[in-house]
């Protein structure tokens, strides 16, 4: 079923009718009896059928859009071919062969005459396109599964295991987070001072586009002095410490508890939109003239001042919230944005169950 659709789907975007339909429906067939055949003949071995189905596979590989293109835009070229003979008037006499049909076909790749000879659009002795996008899609292929066994051997079972691998992994990132809330905190004002003048003058000379170019060179020159330096060397393994092995109540309890706090997520986001329901439609008229008020300034800001000084506006207050001749202010602040926020009602909400009739 999904071969004869993958094949319908190829012949509608690529609008081929007549004749060539036809075809396109009998390779789609046959490969469908072939498959049967074979399942039949050997119905012990495991067949990959996939292989046996040209449109189901061209749906897999990697490149197969590309292979479909090419077969469309050579049942292209011979219509517009038939058409201009027919037009002209004139009738030709192939005399093919087998291996010319198997050429024409794409199947052979290489004939033992050195001559190279033109028919149509192929010419015999060489590859055709056909066959350059699908011994292309083949390498890639090739390529993916050896990528993929890596995975596979890879993966690890656990909730509790793949959360201190990926906690390993994200160590480096983690690390840097840790570094710049230690600097937002102002823990060590000698570092947090110097990286906050460092910042403000790239963001008021408009560096922060240099920078960012800076930083993606630097990756790519790491990556290339590795590749150089571990030519040849297996990729170092990650060592991950082993949580302690939990049995089958203990894995339960944890999904329960992972659960949960989604759970627990997804009501503080609902009630975070109720709370901004109400807010756009001023169930709190407290509430809606100060959030009015914030947006006026806020569209007058963005309206009058330039992006790089709205930037240098906002770091600023976001980086020196902590800074010691701020910290009092910033908790006052804060103190008081949470009773604005908590003053905000949410918007009511039904339940509407559906009736189910009793029998």
């Amino acid at each position: 079923m999904r071969e004869v659709l993958y094949a319908h789907r190829f012949l509608r975007k690529f609008q081929i009718e007549g004749v060539e339909k036809e075809e396109m429906l009998l390779k789609a067939v046959l490969g469908i009896l072939r498959l049967q055949a074979l399942v039949e003949l050997v119905p012990s071995q495991i067949i990959r059928y996939e292989t046996l189905l040209t449109f189901s596979l061209c749906d897999q590989l990697p490149g197969g859009d590309l292979i479909l293109e090419t077969l469309a835009g050579m049942i292209a070229s011979r219509r517009l071919e038939r058409t201009n003979e027919s037009d002209s008037g004139s009738l030709m006499h192939y005399s093919t062969s087998a291996l010319g049909i198997l050429s024409n076909l794409g199947v052979v790749s290489q004939v033992s005459n050195d001559e190279s000879l033109l028919v149509g659009e192929m010419i015999v002795g060489e590859m055709t396109t056909l066959e350059r996008a699908v011994t292309q899609s083949m390498t890639n292929y090739k390529k993916v599964e050896q990528a993929q066994a890596t995975v596979d051997v890879v993966k690890v079972d656990g909730l509790d295991t793949n959360l201190a691998l990926m906690k390993e992994l994200l160590h480096p990132v983690i690390k840097l987070g840790n570094f710049l809330v230690t600097l937002a905190s102002w823990d060590d004002p000698v570092k947090s001072f110097v990286f906050c003048c460092a910042s403000f003058y790239i963001i008021l000379r408009g560096l922060l586009g240099y920078l960012l170019v800076m930083v993606f060179l630097l990756v790519a020159i790491f990556i290339l002095l590795t590749r150089f330096i571990n030519q040849g060397r297996p990729i170092d393994q990650v060592k991950v410490m082993a949580p302690p092995s939990m049995n089958t109540m203990e894995q339960l309890l944890a999904v329960q508890n992972a659960i949960s706090q989604v759970e627990e997520l997804v009501q503080n986001g609902n009630i975070t939109l109720l709370k901004l329901r109400a807010l756009l439609l001023s169930v709190s008229s407290q509430a809606a003239n100060t959030a009015i008020l914030t947006l006026v300034l806020m569209a007058l800001t963005v309206a009058i001042l330039p992006a790089k000084l709205i930037l240098f506006v906002i770091f600023l207050e976001i980086f020196t919230r902590q800074s010691p001749p701020r910290r009092a202010s910033t908790e006052r602040w804060a103190r008081r944005w949470r009773e604005w926020w908590f003053s905000i009602p949410a918007a009511p909400v039904v339940l509407e169950r559906d009736k189910v009739e009793k029998m």
